[in-house]
């Protein structure tokens, strides 16, 4: 815990959190800024069998492959890269700090940011859907799928990043890694889904069919069983 303390005093003025606001609140108004002129969104708010809910819930979805590969790769690289500066490794195993630690302690802030944007994600859905009305029942299970699902991608790309940001002196190879995974994550709906479920970044994109049903021809709400993401 002294450690966790002291990898946030180190924080104080590296402006992460004003960073992870910054990326997060883009992504937000790029996704709900669309809801506004979209006529199928709109006609659906009004219908209580529509899949309004799934259909707010699959923005977030959408995007984030895009978005989460950058803000994880950003943070992680921002909370490390002091590491490299100087001799700071050798000066905090001389205060005998182990690396594992430190790893540790990077890789808990940077997931606790990372889960802070999806429940900020999952309580805009909430609140931009009975801001315009929605008279559907709010699918909870579906929006706990959604929670659930992102969170498991998301702590294996948290993974990729720290590591890679620890052990790169130069920050352009964790932040190239991110930047690949973003594109990655924002072309996997075009690629086989064998290939998608293997690069772990499009594994976002099976988080867009939460709670919808398309086989009777027309997009229906349906029980999320948790298999879209598992």
């Amino acid at each position: 815990m002294k450690y966790l303390w002291l990898e946030l005093y180190k924080l104080k003025h590296r402006k992460v959190f004003l960073t992870f606001l910054v990326i997060l609140g883009v992504e937000l108004l790029f996704v709900f800024s669309n809801y506004g002129n979209n006529k199928n969104f709109l006609n659906m708010v009004s219908d209580p069998t529509a899949p309004a809910w799934e259909d707010l819930i699959i923005g977030p979805a959408a995007i984030n492959g895009l978005f989460f590969p950058i803000l994880a790769a950003v943070i992680a690289s921002r909370i490390c890269d002091m590491e490299h500066k100087g001799n700071t490794w050798k000066l905090l195993e001389c205060n005998n700090q182990n690396r594992k630690s430190i790893w540790f302690c990077k890789f808990t802030i940077v997931s606790t940011l990372m889960m802070l944007a999806i429940f900020i994600q999952s309580f805009t859905i909430i609140i931009y859907g009975n801001s315009v009305g929605i008279v559907q029942p709010l699918p909870v299970r579906t929006l706990l799928g959604f929670v659930l699902g992102t969170a498991m991608i998301t702590f294996v790309v948290v993974t990729i990043q720290v590591f890679f940001s620890l052990v790169c002196t130069n920050q352009l190879v964790p932040m190239s890694i991110g930047m690949v995974g973003a594109l990655i994550g924002f072309i996997s709906t075009l690629l086989p889904p064998g290939i998608r479920n293997i690069l772990i970044w499009g594994n976002y994109a099976e988080l867009m069919v939460l709670g919808q049903d398309t086989s009777s021809g027309d997009l229906q709400s349906s029980g999320c069983s948790g298999q879209a993401f598992l």
